[in-house]
């Protein structure tokens, strides 16, 4: 290797590709491989090494990197670490740049800077990549030989490893990390390649751009040209929002009518197992409930049975097993789960993720959400309290094989931002679903100021949702001024078997549960005065407006003030 060129390792394969036979599409008369090859090599600057797997799919792309003259180096392809170390003990390079195959408008100024100043700095890791820097697809990143020996030694996981950038920046007080900033806002475009609308607007980019391709350049023609920079945004649905009422046309009617015939049950139930939790959350919106109750409090199993016969035959939907406490730590967990989904309740359940629950189990579950509320170890270890960081997101990435739909809940705090982009990209390799951000509610100290997450939209696919409403939804207290009529969409159960009319409003202590399933029915609760008292009392706009909280029910209650305002209702 000589010296003075810039080591490049082009890390491709096509094992486990987004879409089909991915570095064979073409950009012009090229395939994407050799498009990005030849790029790479016209620059005399630039060493270039193809680094790939052993597997027999992958022999045409070493064919193709040998006519080119350039070297190849294979390994096994979960081992990602162990195929780069394997490179720099054959070149015995002290740094190198690694550009993926997907990126076949990588900026190549940038990244030369991008390795003179990581090899300037001694750094072990550099990258460009980030919201302050260049447009995904266009960005690289630098490794040091000691960062690979380190990593090697971590016995990093598979999916540590096919994670890796976002591992180490996740991870920035074990190491070194120069974080490249170039833009004082990235634009949110998207020029990687992973899907068939992506290799569409990066053939327009290729064709139409008259400079060289540079992450600068290619943002002044999206800019100029706005139907292509958004062609290729995805919108996936939302398992999170206002638009699920529309799936239950009798509960939307129930309410229209003004909600008189209380045997209309909730579509979900909120149910707390048990006020026992493994964390320390120090935002935890239900520390003062469950200080009242009792902290290690649990739910009698033969009262939940009873209460699932009444909810089956009530006709609710669903039950959200959920906080309170964490709910996979109670102790007839299983038991529980089991008896609900035989009653053909759908389950959801909403963990803190600590504790991994057996593969058998996680099947019972339409789907799952993980509070995680972190974007680095040091942010979790700060606002929970316990060191189990990536524990968590190697059960987040567990679930996702076993549940169709695993979503991460993230309460944003004013100090829990510093790698979201890091984490939202690494969820999204790892097979979640979705990540939902909110506020942080009910602690003005810790709660989000000025915080605009739009710019992370870009990263949603077919696949992957990141879903932000909530951040501004779920910020307006007082009801939007409106009197309360969807709050019979769900109800809350606590972990003492209290039923609140509000999961917002059981923080005063002078609104009462209406009852107990403790002491009688779910049903007769449903039906009683209690309930009826405090409907009429939530139904008082004055009374929403000066005292709920911060709610996600609030974008509910819009919804029907603007459907019960329309004068001509047999029209569209």
């Amino acid at each position: 290797m000589n010296n003075k060129m810039i080591p490049v390792v082009l890390q491709v394969s096509t094992l486990n590709e987004s879409m089909p036979d991915r570095s064979f599409r073409k950009i012009g008369d090229s395939t994407v491989f050799e498009f990005l090859l030849l790029r790479l090599l016209e620059n005399v600057q630039l060493d270039v090494s193809l680094v790939t797997t052993c597997d027999a799919s992958d022999d045409v792309l070493c064919k193709t990197a040998r006519l080119h003259g350039i070297r190849v180096f294979r390994g096994d392809y979960p081992q990602i670490v162990d195929r780069l170390k394997k490179f720099t003990t054959e070149t015995g390079g002290d740094n190198f740049v690694r550009v993926f195959g997907n990126y076949p408008l990588v900026d190549i100024p940038r990244l030369i800077t991008l390795y003179r100043r990581h090899v300037n700095g001694k750094f072990d890791y550099s990258y460009n990549e980030h919201m302050h820097g260049v447009l995904w697809g266009t960005g690289c990143e630098v490794f040091s030989s000691k960062i690979l020996e380190v990593l090697s030694k971590q016995n990093l996981s598979v999916q540590q490893q096919s994670t890796l950038s976002y591992y180490i920046r996740q991870h920035v007080d074990e190491f070194n990390v120069q974080k490249m900033e170039i833009n004082s806002y990235r634009k949110s475009f998207k020029v990687n390649l992973e899907t068939e609308k992506d290799l569409e607007v990066i053939n327009d980019i290729v064709n139409n751009i008259q400079v060289d391709i540079t992450s600068d350049n290619i943002s002044s023609y999206l800019d100029k040209h706005k139907v292509v920079s958004t062609y290729n945004l995805e919108k996936p649905s939302k398992e999170v929002g206002v638009d699920k009422i529309l799936l239950h046309p009798h509960k939307i009617e129930s309410i229209l009518e003004g909600d008189s015939r209380f045997t209309s049950f909730p579509i979900s139930v909120e149910l707390t197992l048990t006020n026992a939790c493994n964390l320390k959350c120090i935002y935890c919106s239900d520390a003062d409930l469950r200080q009242k109750q009792g902290v290690n409090s649990d739910m009698d199993k033969e009262v939940l049975f009873k209460l699932f016969d009444d909810l089956a035959e009530g006709g609710t939907k669903g039950i959200t097993i959920e906080g309170g406490g964490e709910p996979s730590i109670y102790p007839y967990f299983s038991e529980i789960v089991k008896y609900a989904y035989h009653k053909k309740l759908a389950l959801g359940l909403i963990t803190n993720g600590v504790k991994r629950i057996d593969k058998e189990l996680v099947k019972y579950f339409e789907w799952i959400r993980v509070s995680l509320d972190a974007s680095t170890r040091e942010e979790y270890y700060e606002l929970k309290g316990v060191d189990c960081f990536e524990k968590v997101i190697a059960n987040i990435g567990y679930y996702s094989q076993y549940c169709d739909t695993v979503g991460v809940g993230y309460v944003v705090t004013n100090s829990n931002l510093s790698q979201i982009e890091a984490l939202v990209s690494r969820l999204r390799l790892l097979g979640a679903s979705y990540i939902q951000l909110r506020p942080v509610v009910d602690n003005d100290e810790l709660y989000p100021r000025d915080v605009d997450l739009n710019f992370l939209k870009v990263f949603s696919s077919k696949n992957f949702g990141v879903i932000i409403d909530g951040m501004k939804e779920n910020a307006q207290k007082g009801n939007f001024g409106l009197p309360c009529v969807a709050h019979s969409l769900t109800s809350i159960i606590s972990g003492d078997g209290s039923v609140y009319l509000c999961g917002r409003l059981n923080i005063y202590d002078w609104i009462p549960p209406i009852g107990n399933i403790n002491e009688e029915s779910f049903s007769s609760i449903w039906n009683g005065q209690e309930h009826r008292k405090q409907c009429a009392k939530v139904r008082d706009s004055a009374f929403c407006e000066e005292n709920c909280p911060q709610c996600r029910i609030s974008k509910f209650n819009s919804l029907f003030a603007r459907v019960t305002n329309i004068k001509s209702k047999h029209f569209i």
